[in-house]
C-alpha cells in the first residue's frame, strides 16, 4: 500500500480506479517531466547531503533507465499505482533498494504541480511557434494585390484589402503571443519543496532545484504552491479559448465569403457529400468552429472547479489535468491547419468588385468627399443615401454616377475624375490601406531563447 501503515486494509478496486479516473492514461503525458524532476530532486538532496553519493548515484541511473525504457516504448504506467509519480518511483525502486529514499522532502502535491509547469512551458512554446506560423500564411496573403470586403452586421460595409484583412488577425494574435509570453513567465517558478502545504523540515535547497531545472525563481510560500494549482491551467486555457476565438471568426468568414463565390480552398481542404454529388464542404472550418466552443466550456470548467475550495490541496485540481491536455491539443492541431489552408485560398477580384459594387461600398467616400467640398457631414450623409436610394430604384452602380448631377444635387463642384477616384474600390485601396511587412524575428527570437534554456535541461 502506497500510503503506508495509517490504513488495516487495502482500499476497494472501484475506489482506486473511481479516484483515478483518466490520471493513468493522461500521466503517460508527464512521464519525461516526472522524471527530470526527480533528477534534478535527487541531485539536490546528494548537495545537501540527504543523499550520499552513491545513493543518488544508483537512483540517478536508475531514473535514466526508466527514461530510455520510455523512450523505447517499455515503460508504461500501471493504473493500480494511481499516478505517474508512484510508476515512476515503483520502478526505480525495482531497479534500486536506494529508489525507497527518492521521495523524501517533497510530496505528490508539488509534484504534479512541477510535472505540470515542465510540461506547459514545452507546450507554450510550441503553440507561440504554431502562432507565428499562422502569422507568416497572413503575411503571405499581404503580398497578394486584392480588394477585398469589410462587413459590419453581415452586410457589405466599406471596400478594404486582402492585405489589411491579414493584417488585422496578424495583429491580434501577436497580442495572444504576448500573452503566452507572459504566461510562461508565472508558469517558469519552482514549486518543488513545497511538499503537501507546509513545506519540509529537511535543509533542502530550492533556488538550486529551480537553476538545474531552468525556473527563474522559487514560489516561496509552500501553503500558496498547493492551493495554486489549476490557476496557471486556468491562464493557460484562457489564452487558447482567445487564439481559437479568432480561428472560429476567420472560419465563419470562410464560409460565409466562400458561399457567396469570393475565396476558395482547394480540393486536399474539402469532403464531398455521400449522396449530393456537386458539394464541395471545407468541414474543417465548421469542427474548428465547435472546437472553439470545446475549448470555452474546458475553461469555464477549470474555473467553477477551483471556486469554493478551502486553500491547501484538494483532490478536485486533478480534474484539471484532462481540460488542459485535450484543450492544448485543439488548439494546436486548429492553428496547424488553419496556417496550411490559409496558403491555400484563393480569392476571386471580379467576384469581389462585384461584390462591393451591389453593396454600394463607397458610399462613405462618396459622403466624405462631399464633406470635403464643404457640405456639412451629416448633411452629406443624407445626400449620399438618397443617392444610393435612387441607384437601387434604377439598378445602377455609385461608379455609374455623373459627377454633374450629384454637383447639383449637393450644391458643390465636383469634377469626373474624383468621383470616380472615390467610388472606385481600386482607388480607395490604393490610398488608404497602407500595410507594412511584419517583422517575425523579432519574434521568432523570443522563442529560441526559451527553447535554448528548455533544451539543455535535458542533461540535467
Amino acid at each position: 500500500m502506497l500510503w503506508g501503515g495509517r490504513f488495516s486494509s487495502s482500499p476497494k478496486e472501484k475506489l482506486l480506479k473511481y479516484n483515478s479516473g483518466e490520471n493513468a492514461q493522461l500521466d503517460s503525458l508527464l512521464i519525461p517531466y516526472d522524471i527530470q524532476g526527480s533528477i534534478a530532486h535527487v541531485k539536490m538532496l546528494q548537495k545537501q547531503k540527504i543523499l550520499s553519493a552513491s545513493e543518488a548515484g544508483a537512483i540517478l541511473s536508475a531514473l535514466k533507465k526508466v527514461l530510455q525504457n520510455y523512450k523505447e516504448g517499455k515503460f508504461t504506467l500501471n493504473p493500480s499505482l494511481e499516478d505517474v509519480h508512484m510508476n515512476v518511483e515503483a520502478e526505480v525502486t525495482r531497479l534500486t533498494p536506494h529508489g525507497k529514499k527518492m521521495h523524501t522532502a517533497r510530496s505528490r502535491n508539488d509534484q504534479v504541480i512541477l510535472d505540470t509547469r515542465l510540461y506547459m512551458r514545452e507546450e507554450i512554446i510550441r503553440i507561440a511557434e504554431l502562432l507565428l506560423s499562422l502569422c507568416k500564411s497572413l503575411e503571405s496573403l499581404k503580398q497578394r494585390s486584392s480588394p477585398f470586403p469589410a462587413y459590419t452586421h453581415t452586410r457589405i460595409a466599406q471596400p478594404i484589402t486582402l492585405s489589411y484583412w491579414s493584417e488585422s488577425f496578424q495583429q491580434s494574435f501577436l497580442r495572444d503571443f504576448e500573452r503566452l509570453l507572459s504566461l510562461y513567465s508565472r508558469a517558469n517558478i519552482n514549486p518543488l519543496g513545497a511538499c503537501a502545504v507546509a513545506g519540509t523540515g529537511w535543509s533542502i535547497d530550492r533556488a538550486y532545484t529551480a537553476k538545474l531545472l531552468g525556473f527563474e525563481g522559487v514560489q516561496e510560500n509552500a501553503h500558496d504552491v498547493s492551493t495554486s494549482r489549476g490557476e496557471l491551467e486556468g491562464e493557460m486555457l484562457f489564452v487558447l479559448a482567445e487564439i481559437m476565438i479568432k480561428l472560429s471568426r476567420i472560419s465563419e468568414e470562410l464560409i460565409f465569403l466562400s458561399q457567396k463565390g469570393l475565396v476558395s480552398l482547394p480540393d486536399e481542404y474539402c469532403t464531398g457529400s455521400s449522396i449530393m454529388p456537386q458539394k464541395k464542404n471545407a468541414d474543417f472550418l465548421e469542427i474548428m468552429r465547435a472546437r472553439s466552443s470545446r475549448l470555452i466550456g474546458s475553461l469555464t470548467a477549470i474555473l467553477s472547479i477551483q471556486k469554493g475550495l478551502i486553500s491547501g490541496y484538494n483532490s478536485d485540481s486533478q480534474e484539471t489535468k484532462p481540460l488542459l491536455f485535450s484543450s492544448i491539443d485543439i488548439a494546436k492541431g486548429s492553428l496547424e491547419i488553419m496556417a496550411d489552408a490559409l496558403l491555400s485560398m484563393e480569392t476571386d477580384k471580379a467576384a469581389i468588385l462585384k461584390e462591393l459594387e451591389n453593396g454600394y461600398a463607397c458610399a462613405t467616400e462618396l459622403a466624405d468627399l462631399l464633406a470635403k467640398k464643404g457640405v456639412p457631414f451629416r448633411s452629406a450623409h443624407e445626400i449620399t443615401g438618397e443617392i444610393v436610394k435612387e441607384c437601387i430604384k434604377k439598378g445602377i452602380w455609385l461608379l455609374k454616377l455623373d459627377a454633374n448631377a450629384i454637383s447639383k444635387k449637393a450644391g458643390v463642384k465636383l469634377l469626373q475624375n474624383e468621383l470616380s477616384s472615390a467610388l472606385s474600390p481600386d482607388k480607395t485601396r490604393e490610398t488608404r490601406f497602407k500595410t507594412a511587412p511584419l517583422a517575425l524575428s523579432q519574434y521568432e527570437g523570443k522563442i529560441r531563447e526559451m527553447k535554448k534554456k528548455i533544451n539543455l535541461l535535458w542533461g540535467v
